[in-house]
């Protein structure tokens, strides 16, 4: 699948700030309702593609598993402001998720003694992978315009 991108930053850019990004990427998600909801998780990207885990009986993978469509954001929480929005189409794989939970822990913890990695941890064996598959990127960057924040 072809990935388009618009905004300020060529591709590379936008893979290695999703490469080296640790904040939780916002999932943009249909609630079985029909009201959007945004839930945040832990991810990893490699190749155009975002890698989180659940646990397999959450809100967000129900209304995976009844929608794919997902839009998504990863930007700075503190100014000056900038980051990546898109669209992607979700899937939701038994295979993978605690595998992919230890990944998380160690990119977003360092270690898996601290006490949520164990409780993580303690329930893997019910966690599901979710791979995102992109299929467009937006970046946006303010940090020029809001310089003197910084």
């Amino acid at each position: 699948m072809t990935i388009t991108s618009s905004g300020p930053w060529p591709r590379r850019e936008i893979d290695q700030f999703l490469s080296s990004s640790r904040i939780p990427i916002r999932l943009g998600c249909i609630g079985g309702d029909g009201f959007p909801r945004v839930v945040s998780v832990w991810f990893r990207y490699a190749e155009g593609a975002f890698y989180c885990a659940s646990h397999k009986d959450s809100s967000l993978v129900r209304m995976l598993r009844d929608c794919d469509r997902v839009g998504f954001e990863v930007a700075t929480n503190d100014p000056p402001y900038h980051g990546v929005r898109g669209q992607g189409v979700a899937e939701v794989s038994e295979e993978g998720g605690a595998e992919t939970l230890r990944q998380l822990i160690d990119n977003y913890l360092g270690q898996t003694n601290e006490p949520l990695a164990q409780w993580l941890l303690s329930r893997s064996d019910e966690e599901v992978l979710i791979r995102i598959e992109v299929v467009r990127f937006f970046s946006w960057d303010y940090r020029q315009r809001m310089q003197s924040i910084a």
